[in-house]
């Protein structure tokens, strides 16, 4: 007896190989014809016209245009509706969960973010099962058109059991996260350190999407990196690459809290920065952006310790950009809201080192554009990431 030809509306055929493959195609080749994505993915004629067919009926594919005929019927061009098919990331701080609905493209559609009530793991992923749904409702999202959801995660992640191996911002250890939320939300789950994510958004949304090998230095409750080589993220064997806030970077530098003297962490960490600045003027600031300001304003305490931390970022770029051949650093978090005024010395101080060294290469610092999204846009981009191939 013949099995019923499930429909394509399905969530579990719109994410078979077959349309992926299509997905896939369109989102490589910007917009194509039916013969073409034929000829690409080596499916039959017959199967690439049921699948478009289906997807254009979904409206997650559109005609874009007719091409000129080479001999014979003009050939109808299609592309991907890219705000049809959306993505869920969710960003999982020590304080705050924020959950966004984005497009292919990167945007933010909605977002919601709350304070969990506890931070026990079944407490935190009940309510962001209950935020989801109210995200998914409100938007009137159709859920066969969720590729999949990614969660950006502060703390040591093995992203491919989806395993939280130690966080101690959540105080978590061996929490089998992704495990937790797909059985939860009914989705697959990509999940990634928040570094790592961030780094993504930069390569799939932000100022990264041009080179080949770059890191992103991030800068908020503590200090860390995402590290992408020949366009590929480059996690490490126990997830742990990236993890460059304790490396000893100045030997006389101040203490840290490791106990070691010059990491780059304490330069860059909020709460030593402000005691330390409070140490050398008597002046108590609330926070790291009463600090920028200050230094805005020509404070010269605030600006030598602006300066202090440049030479030290410089430092660490210069390291990393000779043992990883990086062609990029995108500074972002609290530090890359300074833009140029932190930039340029950093990027002057790096090549400094890199000149010494006797490297002919070209090199540059930027700061990050993505601002306070730039996590949950990470997280977003960790399922891109394993759909598709590098960005249009």
């Amino acid at each position: 007896m013949r099995r019923p030809r499930r429909s394509l509306s399905s969530t579990s055929l719109i994410r078979s190989f077959n349309v992926v493959s299509v997905l896939q195609t369109l989102y490589r080749e910007g917009a194509c014809s039916k013969a073409r994505i034929a000829e690409i993915t080596r499916m039959s004629p017959a199967t690439v016209t049921r699948i478009v067919s289906e997807l254009v009926r979904q409206g997650v594919v559109a005609e874009h245009e007719i091409a000129e005929s080479t001999g014979g019927r003009k050939p109808v061009i299609f592309r991907l509706s890219y705000d049809r098919l959306y993505i869920i990331g969710i960003q999982l701080i020590r304080d705050r969960v924020t959950l966004a609905v984005c497009d292919l493209k990167g945007k933010v559609l909605d977002k919601r973010t709350f304070n969990p009530y506890s931070l026990q793991p079944s407490d935190v992923v009940s309510e962001i099962a209950r935020e989801f749904e109210l995200l998914i409702t409100l938007n009137e999202i159709d859920r066969k058109h969720v590729l999949g959801i990614g969660l950006a995660i502060s703390g040591i992640v093995n992203s491919e059991s989806g395993v939280l191996l130690r966080s101690v911002n959540l105080g978590w250890q061996d929490v089998r996260i992704r495990e937790l939320l797909e059985r939860a939300l009914g989705f697959r789950v990509v999940v990634e350190n928040d570094a790592n994510a961030a780094a993504l958004a930069e390569f799939w949304f932000g100022c990264a999407g041009d080179v080949s090998s770059f890191m992103y230095l991030k800068t908020d409750t503590g200090v860390g990196a995402g590290i992408v080589c020949g366009r590929a993220l480059m996690t490490g064997a126990r997830g742990m690459a990236g993890e460059i806030g304790h490396v000893p970077l100045v030997k006389d530098g101040y203490e840290c809290v490791c106990g070691q003297h010059g990491c780059l962490e304490t330069y860059l960490y909020g709460q030593r920065l402000l005691r330390r600045y409070e140490s050398r003027t008597g002046t108590h600031l609330d926070g790291v952006r009463d600090f920028f300001a200050y230094a805005a304003a020509g404070d010269r305490a605030a600006l030598s310790m602006v300066s202090e931390a440049a030479g030290a970022i410089g430092t660490a770029v210069a390291m990393a950009a000779t043992l990883l051949d990086l062609d990029l650093v995108v500074i972002g978090g609290l530090w890359g809201e300074l833009g140029a005024s932190l930039v340029q010395p950093v990027q002057a101080k790096a090549i400094e080192i890199l000149d010494r060294s006797g490297l002919d290469r070209a090199f540059a610092v930027r700061s990050s554009a993505l601002g306070e999204d730039s996590d949950v846009l990470g997280a977003a981009g960790t399922v891109i990431n394993r759909w598709f191939t590098p960005p249009i």
